[in-house]
């Protein structure tokens, strides 16, 4: 077994029914799933929760040593949350004033390494399994000393392992939240419309282990992934199905309100997967798996609608092309609105993408979907901005409906994965993560933008130093270590026009804005040395650098929820 886990920055996600009273909160289990929302049948599913401190969080039991029941534990809480906000609903996650804390309260993470994952040899279970411990001594499997649930039966599925001779013991409940639905889309298909799944069709190529699907515009790439599996997998495909068939199961049973699931992995293999868990005698209770390197199909997506750039070798003349605007309009909103489960979202607004940046799938970290290239476009490229008079007010992971509200749709994806889409990209900073997605999302969308990532040998990457190298100073990322700070530096083309997008390297306590800057002549280079050398000395604040008549420069704060709303804000500036 091994130890550590790589953690990156993630959004800030909040929960309008968690407790909001300024202390820790920690989610115990899931429990009951209902259907709340008529309308549209969405799945709605119990959320216990308790207070913790630091210095009991990772106390999971109901009574204390002398047997009395534990105090945190009599002021535990339900919560009704939208099945669409699952991936995020982790046992042991950590929650202060409904938002979700970046640490766990079991910080020791765990790998098991070469798993052996075999549908031939795993055992599903229910929380009343009782085990022989002594001679004629029996208790459960799970202890309500250690980890105590519900008082109905709930399912786990239980590995054999070397080390605990009563195996690995993993609630099938997260088996279903990390690998059929961890996201908000997958999850209503997996706990509502799993028959949609046959709407999506697909062809294998097994020589090649490709997948081809034709994926609606709704589902992400990264989302294409885990689709592809499940339609190629029998093991994935049974395993996804079922999930609706121990709902149906459960609402016609009047002992047992809680599904019985019997979803099993994906797969069927060995994998590395990394947990967090608790270990009791001589089992191991997984809470959370973090990560897995079971194998996924290389994925061609050929989308419906598919609103990318054709090749400019084949593409028809503009003048032939037929006008069409086919965005959906968009919301305005505010920073950070709540996730909310008690009214229904517009579907009829672009929903608000929302990415959790975890390297949960191992084999995802040096995948890309592939994409044919278009020989031609039918339609226009309008890229017209269509902004409504509604103010978003918060936000659902439902299902959404067509009538008028102001509750803003929300996808929560967590199948991000950090990919090498640049040779470079290794070398930049952590911090330029989501502009180069967004100028990646220009070129690919966008058919009157040409970009590109500037990367001239004759101009420094580097903010330029204004004292000798001994000096402590600003164009230092770390003064004591002689780190300099980096710059990214995107070259967008428009109607003849170049447009200079530029990001430095930021210290954690550090927040600037990224910068586009218009220059009005053609000595580029020494421009963007002298932009550099003034943003060095006003220390990354770009409106100390005055706008003059040889460039133009415009700010964008670090507000936008996705990489869509970015990549809109800055192609409405070049428009300008």
């Amino acid at each position: 077994m091994q130890l550590g886990v790589k953690m990156t920055q993630q959004p800030i996600i909040e929960i309008a029914e968690f407790p909001h009273d300024n202390r820790l909160w920690r989610i115990d289990y899931l429990s009951e799933i209902t259907s709340k929302l008529q309308r549209n049948n969405n799945i709605m599913i119990e959320v216990i929760l308790r207070p913790v401190s630091d210095a009991t969080k990772a106390d999971f039991s109901q009574f204390t040593q002398n047997g009395t029941e534990n105090f945190e534990w009599q002021q535990r809480c339900q919560c009704n949350v939208n099945i669409g906000a699952l991936p995020i609903l982790t046992i042991g996650s950590l929650w202060k004033n409904g938002c979700k804390q970046l640490e766990n309260a079991i910080s020791e993470i765990t790998t098991f390494e070469k798993l052996m994952i075999d549908v031939n040899q795993f055992q599903i279970i229910d929380s009343n399994e009782r085990i022989e411990y002594a001679e004629n001594k029996f208790c459960k499997l799970i202890l309500q000393k250690y980890f105590p649930s519900t008082n109905q039966a709930t399912s786990y599925l239980v590995i054999p392992h070397n080390t605990y001779k009563r195996g690995i013991i993993f609630p099938v409940m997260e088996i279903i939240r990390f690998y059929y639905a961890c996201s908000t889309n997958l999850a209503h298909l997996a706990f509502s419309n799993p028959d949609k799944l046959s709407t999506i069709s697909y062809d294998t190529d097994n020589e090649n282990n490709k997948v081809i699907i034709h994926l609606p515009q709704k589902y992400t790439d990264n989302e294409a992934f885990i689709l592809a599996r499940i339609l190629s997998n029998e093991i994935a495909f049974q395993g996804f199905t079922s999930i609706k068939s121990a709902i149906e199961i459960a609402s016609i049973n009047l002992t047992n309100t809680l599904p019985l699931f019997k979803t099993p992995f994906p797969f069927s293999e060995p994998s590395n997967l990394t947990v967090r868990g608790i270990p009791i005698y001589d089992r191991f209770l997984v809470t959370e798996i973090c990560s897995c390197s079971a194998p996924f199909p290389n994925v061609i997506v050929i989308r419906h609608n598919d609103g990318r750039k054709a090749n400019p070798e084949t593409d028809i003349a503009e003048n032939d092309k037929k006008p069409y605007q086919r965005q959906q309009p968009t919301a305005t909103t505010d920073d950070n609105l709540a996730i909310q489960n008690q009214d229904e979202s517009a579907y009829s607004h672009q929903p608000l993408q929302v990415k959790l940046n975890i390297n949960c799938f191992d084999d995802l970290n040096s995948k890309k979907v592939e994409k044919l290239d278009k020989p031609f476009n039918q339609y226009q490229a309008q890229h017209r901005i269509i902004t409504t008079n509604t103010q978003a007010t918060g936000l659902g992971v439902d299902m959404g409906i067509s009538g008028q509200t102001t509750i803003l749709q929300a996808n929560i994806d967590a199948t991000q994965s950090e990919k090498s889409i640049q040779k470079h990209r290794e070398s930049l900073a952590a911090t330029f993560e989501h502009t180069i997605e967004m100028i990646e999302y220009l070129e690919e969308n966008y058919a009157d933008v040409s970009v590109n990532f500037y990367s001239d040998e004759n101009t420094s990457l580097f903010i330029p130093l204004l004292k000798p190298v001994n000096k402590k100073q600003w164009s230092y990322l770390d003064s004591e270590k002689r780190i300099k700070r980096k710059v990214l530096i995107g070259k967008i083309e428009y109607q003849q026009k170049i447009f200079w997008l530029i990001e430095f390297e930021a210290r954690k306590s550090e927040h600037f804005n990224t910068a586009l800057i218009y220059l009005k002549s053609n000595d580029d280079e020494i421009l963007l040395k002298k932009l550099l050398h003034e943003l060095a000395y006003n220390k990354g604040i770009w409106d100390k650098i005055s706008s003059n008549h040889s460039y133009h420069i415009s700010t964008f704060k670090h507000t936008h929820k996705d990489i869509k709303s970015f990549a809109e804000k800055v192609y409405g500036k070049i428009k300008e």
